[in-house]
């Protein structure tokens, strides 16, 4: 369990790459550590999330569990571990098990100025598990419905005397039906760790990792009409499969080396050099919905609601990355003024090959046939595509290098900070069929300012504003390079932590821009021009820590308002399409809000009662926007549509067989139950035609052992 100097630590180290707590930190960032990780049994990212203000997780719902995909303040967050970004391919992303992970980390708003390109939602990182100086370890056994059975053992070992050199390994495997039918679940990982640390001021670490994702659920949603929408023919089945079986491929193989390295020089500087190579190999085959049918032709045309056309293809990719964090910390004193003043340099180096095709519907050859699905009488096994991956056969690279350097001044209660940085960023597109080369050079310049004063009482009001940039390829019809997208937040709020506990709780205000966009050229056709911008503003509220003996809280709630200011123009005056002028982005809720309650009754009962623990949450998520199409004689109508919000309840019940008899210590049975009542309801419809039902009730027992 991360005490409280220890989870402010590691919260400071991810917003402001310095030793700062969260409540003088004049940003918005949530530390989720491992005992709530834990007792919540969150093992990806979206699940971790579930329970955070200004988050609209699982955009895919029970279906594509292979990714994180999830928006922040209303846009992707980057993806982060131990401070350096998780970067792969095109289809080849990153996911870490979380028996792997301390902490998760978010970043709300923009954070460019000290970790380059990204949107402006934010970021999240990934803290990992490293080795300590006492002996110890946990094995874990579990079991649940959907055939889950995981395994995994976490052994730490001081290799001397003194606890200079020490060892830990993790490893685990897991296996489960998907929430699809026919769809499966693997994995296996691997990770030893060595840590150097001859004195208090020095550390070293070695992490290598294996992990392979030999299958991975699915990928494709449903319909829109039958899940969010009637549907003449009726309800959808919220384990529908609209893939092949005999098709679907997913098998994704990650390899990484990591040296974390931190030395204090002295009373006044601290040197911290990180450094990673990552390796991700992947397959990958896909059929999935594309649109329903439609029969007949001129004034009789019209759409099948039973049957839809299906695409298919997929990609296969190898891409290796390096990336490097190097900085310097002076912390001094001018006069009354306290300094921590920071200077760094960073590096990613990205490249690899793609190998893609993807074809659309019926044809009369069986290579490239892809049968259409009648929803409502679904069969499987006919033939299926062979055609080779041809369509797309490229080569990227990408080099980032930035510079930043950063000024922390307190003065009594006052925190100031002021950071900025440069970019220099480049990518080079090799077309491995034509040989033609595409090459893009762009630089940055980002900032942060941000003021918060600290009272007495617990309490920080601060306010700041920081910005965002994002590289662009291509150019405007005159064939002027495009410029970065560019985003900016203005924040205001209030900390608060109760005295005697590890809780913080952070009201805040916002208000965020996405600027330069490209959007359709109204001029000219098939041309983007560079003026769009997408607004979100909201408010939220976060809390999380332990605020008495044994009693631990989440309470999250948010309200975001995100608008399309100048995007692409409207097509006639009826509904539009997702990205059209004074439109709300798909997926994204107004309105959401969550609390998650665990009491440990140790501190409050005596004898066997005191190794009992229990714990409830509920989330709520509002509606969200949707788009579908269908065919009316010669017109092609489009909807707009609300997802239905929805409210769904999780529950754990835990026992430590250590109160029962001093024998059994270490000696843990938890009980995690997700969408407890088995409430049907839809994640999201962030993808025009298609929307993706929640996740079905689990239930998994897990055992462990401690010592």
């Amino acid at each position: 369990m991360l005490v409280t100097g220890e989870r402010a630590r590691r919260g400071g180290a991810i917003g402001a790459k310095t030793d700062t707590p969260l409540i003088a930190l004049p940003q918005t960032v949530v530390v989720i550590d491992d005992a709530e990780l834990r007792r919540r049994n969150a093992l990806s990212i979206n699940q971790a999330l579930g329970y955070v203000a200004g988050v609209a997780p699982n955009q895919r719902g029970n279906v594509a569990t292979r990714y994180d995909q999830l928006y922040l303040r209303g846009f992707t967050p980057g993806i982060f571990v131990d401070g350096m970004r998780a970067q792969g391919g095109v289809y080849a992303n990153t996911q870490l098990d979380f028996h792997l992970v301390e902490s998760v980390d978010i970043i709300k708003g923009p954070a460019s100025v000290l970790y380059g390109s990204g949107t402006p939602g934010g970021l999240v990182n990934l803290a990992s598990k490293l080795p300590y100086a006492e002996a110890g370890g946990r094995i874990e056994l579990a079991g649940g419905n959907f055939d889950l059975l995981r395994s995994s053992i976490d052994v730490n070992q001081p290799l001397d005397g003194d606890g200079r050199w020490r060892f830990r390994a993790i490893a685990g495997a897991e296996r489960s039906d998907g929430f699809l039918t026919m769809t499966r679940n693997r994995r296996w990982y691997a990770r030893p760790m060595l840590t150097f640390a001859p004195d208090d001021a020095t550390s070293i670490t070695l992490i290598l990792s294996y992990q392979r994702d030999p299958e991975s659920a699915s990928y494709s949603g449903v319909p829109v009409y039958g899940s969010a929408l009637p549907n003449p023919f009726g309800q959808l089945p919220v384990d529908l499969n609209v893939s092949e079986p005999a098709y679907e491929a997913f098998d994704r193989v990650q390899k990484s080396a990591t040296i974390l390295f931190r030395r204090e020089l002295n009373d006044t500087l601290t040197w911290t050099s990180n450094a990673r190579y990552f390796d991700v190999d992947l397959h990958y085959r896909q059929i999935y919905l594309s649109a329903f049918r439609t029969v007949g032709s001129g004034a009789a045309r019209s759409t099948d609601f039973s049957t839809i056309v299906r695409g298919g293809g997929g990609a296969d990719e190898r891409f290796r990355t390096l990336t490097l964090d190097n900085r310097i910390a002076a912390d001094f004193a001018t006069g009354p003024l306290r300094h921590t003043l920071l200077a760094g340099i960073d590096y990613a180096h990205n490249e690899g090959r793609n190998d893609q095709q993807f074809l659309t519907g019926e044809t009369t050859s069986p290579v490239t046939n892809i049968p259409n699905f009648n929803l409502y009488t679904p069969r499987y096994g006919g033939t299926i595509p062979s055609f080779a991956l041809t369509q797309t056969r490229s080569f990227r690279r990408i080099d980032q290098l930035g510079a930043y350097v950063q000024d922390q001044i307190t003065l009594g209660g006052l925190h100031l900070i002021a950071s900025g940085r440069w970019d220099w960023y480049d990518q080079l597109t090799r077309n491995r069929t034509t040989g033609a080369v595409t090459e893009s050079s762009q630089t940055a310049f980002t900032t942060r300012l941000g003021a918060l004063y600290e009272t007495r009482a617990g309490l920080s009001p601060f306010a700041s504003y920081s910005e965002s940039f994002e590289p662009q390829t291509g150019a405007g019809f005159d064939g002027t390079p495009f410029v970065p997208v560019t985003g900016r937040q203005y924040e205001a709020g209030l900390k608060f932590r109760p005295r005697g506990t590890s809780a913080l709780f952070t009201l805040s205000a916002y208000d965020l821009r996405r600027q330069n966009v490209p959007v359709a050229d109204p001029v000219n056709a098939n041309f983007s021009v560079q003026v769009g911008e997408v607004k979100v503003r909201g408010i939220e509220l976060d809390g999380r820590g332990e605020i008495a003996p044994g009693l631990s809280v989440t309470v999250a709630g948010s309200y975001t308002d995100a608008q399309v200011v100048r995007g692409n123009p409207a097509v006639g005056s009826g509904p539009q399409l997702s990205g059209v002028t004074g439109t709300k982005p798909l997926g994204v809720p107004s309105w959401s809000a969550s609390s998650f309650v665990t009491w440990d009754l140790e501190h409050v009962a005596a004898g066997a009662a005191g190794g009992l623990s229990v714990g409830g949450g509920v989330r709520y998520v509002g509606e969200s926007d949707g788009t579908a199409t269908y065919a009316m004689g010669t017109a092609t109508v489009v909807e707009r549509f609300a997802a239905p919000g929805y409210v769904v309840a999780d529950a754990l019940i835990g026992y430590d067989f250590g109160a029962l008899d001093p024998r059994w210590d270490g000696l843990n049975l938890s009980v995690n139950a997700a969408n407890l009542f088995d409430k049907r309801h839809i994640a999201s419809c962030f993808f025009n035609n298609s929307c993706y039902f929640g996740a079905s009730r689990t239930i998994v027992g897990t055992l462990r052992y401690r010592w």
